[in-house]
């Protein structure tokens, strides 16, 4: 069973760099759109460290991503694997590490 969800942040170049690890779902993403709701600029989610992503999880990557503009960076395997599976991976901004998801 995954871990619960945690979420630490970094402010570098302007950019809000979110580290999410454990499981990643419904709470994990409002909790990802109130940090880049109180930021304006770049907003990069490393996701190097989820070991689980719910259905619900991926919709709210979708959201952010579309909406407000969200760069994935080094997803783990079973966040990429899950993306690819569910159709989404190609609309979304996804990135080797945070410095490229930073230059975009």
């Amino acid at each position: 069973m995954a871990s619960s969800f945690e979420l630490t942040e970094d402010r570098a170049d302007g950019a809000l760099v979110l580290r999410a690890s454990g499981k990643f779902d419904r709470g994990a993403g409002e909790a990802v759109a109130a940090h880049m709701d109180a930021h304006e600029g770049t907003c990069v989610l490393n996701m190097a460290d989820v070991e689980y992503i719910s259905s619900t999880g991926v919709a709210f990557l979708a959201k952010l991503s579309a909406g407000q503009g969200l760069r994935i960076a080094d997803p783990a395997d079973c966040v990429r694997n899950i993306l690819s599976l569910a159709g989404v991976e190609r609309i979304l901004s996804i990135f080797a590490s945070d410095e490229e998801a930073k230059q975009g």
